[in-house]
């Protein structure tokens, strides 16, 4: 029995709409947000209609498989990561992207435990929410890491499905990349002259920045001059907090050069770093923050009188990130990079030079004694 007309026109409506998001990743980083909530809208229908073709009466099967075809036809053409899983984390299928993601070649891949492929911190936290998926527990999103990308934290989002030919329902999982595994999950696009000449602007701001912070008279003058020159060459605004004992303080904030507001460079100085929503949860969590075009007035806590920072310093694009000492593990303050009015937001090559001169920042304070858990 051939199939119906208008099931294979869906399909193929289907998989031309995921070629076109697939080339979409060639576009602007600062387009990603936009290409992730489209891909996130073709997933959730391939799902519901995976989950109505389930519930259909089964056609009798051909030598060509043809009940399962739109379900593999829609699977294997998504452009993100997906895997399909049983309760247990044992692969059924992977498509194309999850294997170049994972490395795994797809006849090798079915079969084995997924979570076998990932740290061993995380295997037990994704075990038990795979488990909890199939036995009907709702959808959920964890972060893991990939024994072969273990500095690069994904996102998995994990819904269950029933596919065709299964007696009980599977796990469909799928991975995107948080901002620390961005660049490594899925690299920039291919250089412009535009992006060469933005790549040599940010290695010349990482050298300014190194010599800042060896030069200085005192550490903290040293980090003071260097987020002043992150501001510089990043943000309108550069705020910088440090964990010292007995809790977190501001030790820097830097403003555009011709404020319309004059005062408020002050209040961001004066502002205890606990009061600030965003500075509180990246040195708590140890992991970066990155919000565009946010329109949250409460991401930066409030000045004196109560008014909303964000809304005073006309916040757009917001990236925080942690300064983490060497051992990988300890977080000594934060360093929050603001955009204000209709300037862009944040680019994933922007957010790495971010990360990297924090770094270089984290060293200095911890060779000073100037950073801590005071958060804790």
């Amino acid at each position: 029995m051939s199939r119906p007309p208008e099931r294979e026109s869906g399909v193929e409506a289907l998989v031309a709409r995921l070629r076109e998001l697939r080339a979409a990743r060639a576009h602007p980083p600062s387009e990603y947000p936009v290409l992730l909530d489209a891909a996130l809208a073709e997933l959730e229908h391939a799902v519901e209609a995976l989950r109505h073709a389930a519930r259909a009466p089964e056609p009798p099967r051909t030598p060509g498989g043809g009940a399962a075809y739109p379900f593999k036809a829609i699977f294997e053409h998504l452009p993100w990561p997906v895997i399909l899983t049983d309760e247990q984390t044992a692969v059924r299928r992977l498509n194309t992207a999850a294997a170049e993601l994972t490395g795994l070649p797809q006849a090798y891949a079915a079969g084995r435990p997924l979570a076998a492929f990932l740290r061993p911190a995380d295997r037990a936290a994704l075990r038990a929410h795979t488990a909890a998926v199939a036995r009907g527990d709702g959808d959920r999103s964890l972060p893991v890491r990939l024994q072969r990308l273990p500095d690069g934290p994904l996102y998995a989002t994990l819904t269950a499905v029933e596919a065709p030919g299964e007696g009980r329902p599977d796990v469909l999982l799928m991975f995107t990349p948080t901002l620390a595994s961005a660049g490594a999950a899925h690299p920039e696009p291919r250089s412009t002259p535009a992006t060469v000449v933005r790549q040599a602007e940010l290695t010349a701001l990482l050298d300014r920045t190194a010599r800042a912070l060896l030069s200085g008279t005192s550490p903290s003058s040293a980090l003071g001059a260097a987020a002043g020159l992150l501001r510089d060459g990043l943000a309108d605004w550069a705020l910088l907090d440090l964990g010292m004992p007995p809790g977190p303080v501001r030790v820097a904030a830097h403003g555009p050069t011709e404020p319309e507001d004059t005062a408020l460079e002050k209040a961001f100085l004066r502002q205890d770093p606990r009061d600030c929503p965003v500075a509180v949860e990246v040195m708590g969590s140890g992991a970066a923050a990155v919000e565009q075009l946010t329109d949250d007035p409460d991401r930066l806590g409030t000045d004196e009188n109560g008014t909303p920072l964000m809304v005073r310093a006309e916040v757009a694009s917001l990236l925080s990130v942690p300064l983490t000492a060497p051992d990988g593990a300890t977080v000594l303050g934060a360093l929050t990079l603001l955009r204000a009015g209709a300037g862009p937001p944040f680019s994933l090559l922007e957010a790495a030079t971010a990360e990297i001169a924090a770094g270089h920042l984290a060293l200095v304070a911890e060779r000073d004694g100037m950073g801590g858990s005071g958060l804790c």
